[in-house]
């Protein structure tokens, strides 16, 4: 699924919080959406899935307008996770993966053994399987972030928008998630805190204070004077030969 965005703003008490973010995802791509704390990049993220009211600017899916398209139409193409998702305590896993399936029941298209497949599927996908049963309220934090992006698979979009997912998560699983949607036939918009982990995306933009002020290959976005800039901090690129990728090492600038 092809995403544009086309000046693309919203404000909140007379203060602009994204301001005129225009940009293009192709079909497939995985786009990392990165920036300090407050730059904008959970709201952008909110704009794109048409979830903030009174935006400024247009959003359109594979060249239709978002805002023609029906909460049902949008919910069938479009899964988005947020970073402090939540729901209610009296559910079990199961029953949270299960509501991903929503979009696509109706009267005449009850919840059956399809649905049932395509959970059983997501919860395996984030290796949930085996808490199925469990309580909402006895999960921890990491715990429930994955069994939100199982909801989110179960939608079977085919553009998922992630807030963060690696929020909460040790570092297996969230390098077990990054392979996981790595891998899925969609096209993906995440926020990421940890730069070297976005170094995995086909393209990054970078927010400051509301706008979009880069947009490329990790590698030519992520030079150390932006680091710099836009984070205050100083990188030294490290070269990992065993897969010939580049990490950083970060140090503040007043170090």
């Amino acid at each position: 699924m092809r995403l544009h965005a086309q000046g693309l703003g919203w404000s909140a008490r007379g203060k602009p919080i994204v301001d005129g973010v225009t940009i293009d995802i192709a079909p497939g791509e995985t786009f990392g959406l990165i920036g300090p704390n407050g730059s904008g990049k959970s709201t952008l993220l909110r704009l794109l899935a048409g979830l903030a009211p009174r935006p400024r600017g247009s959003v359109t899916l594979d060249q239709r307008p978002l805002a023609d398209l029906s909460r049902r139409e949008i919910a069938r193409s479009i899964a988005f996770v947020e970073q402090f998702a939540d729901t209610s305590e009296a559910l079990c896993v199961r029953d949270v993966v299960e509501l991903g399936r929503t979009p696509w029941l109706s009267a005449l298209s009850p919840f059956g053994a399809q649905d049932r497949q395509i959970v059983t599927e997501a919860l395996r996908g984030v290796a949930m399987e085996q808490m199925a049963k469990r309580s909402w309220s006895t999960l921890s934090g990491g715990e429930r972030q994955r069994v939100q992006i199982a909801r989110a698979l179960a939608q079977r979009p085919r553009l998922l928008i992630l807030d963060e997912p690696t929020n909460h998560l040790d570092i297996h699983h969230q390098l077990s998630l990054l392979r996981l949607v790595s891998r899925l036939p969609v096209t993906v918009i995440m926020a990421l805190h940890d730069l070297n982990q976005s170094m995995a995306c086909d393209r990054l933009g970078v927010m400051e204070a509301g706008r979009l002020v880069a947009c490329g290959p990790p590698r030519e976005v992520l030079t150390p004077q932006r680091l710099a800039h836009v984070f205050r901090v100083h990188a030294t690129a490290l070269h990992d030969p065993a897969d010939d990728t580049t990490l950083f090492r970060f140090q503040t600038l007043e170090d």
